[in-house]
C-alpha cells in the first residue's frame, strides 16, 4: 500500500489500478472521488493517490477530510 500526496497538481497521471482523490485542504472537503481512473488531471487543489478504495478513506478518516453527502463508494 502506498500513497502519494500531491500538493502541485499540474498534467498529473494517473494509471486504471490507481484510485485517487482532490481535496480542498483549507476547508478539508473532498472534491472529487475516490475514482478510479487513468487520464491527466491538473487542479489548484491537492491530489491523493493510492491503490486502493480502502486506502483512500483510510487516508480520508484519518486526515479528518469531510466526503459529500452524494459519494455512492464504499464506506
Amino acid at each position: 500500500m502506498a500513497i502519494q500526496k500531491i500538493t502541485d497538481v499540474d498534467n498529473i497521471e494517473t494509471a486504471q489500478e490507481q484510485w485517487w482523490v482532490i481535496y480542498n485542504d483549507e476547508i478539508k472537503t473532498v472534491l472529487e472521488g475516490p475514482l478510479q481512473c487513468s487520464g491527466y488531471t491538473s487542479s489548484p487543489y491537492v491530489i491523493v493517490i493510492g491503490d486502493t478504495e480502502k486506502e483512500l478513506l483510510t487516508y480520508i478518516e484519518e486526515n479528518d477530510l469531510i466526503i459529500p453527502i452524494d459519494y455512492e463508494g464504499e464506506l
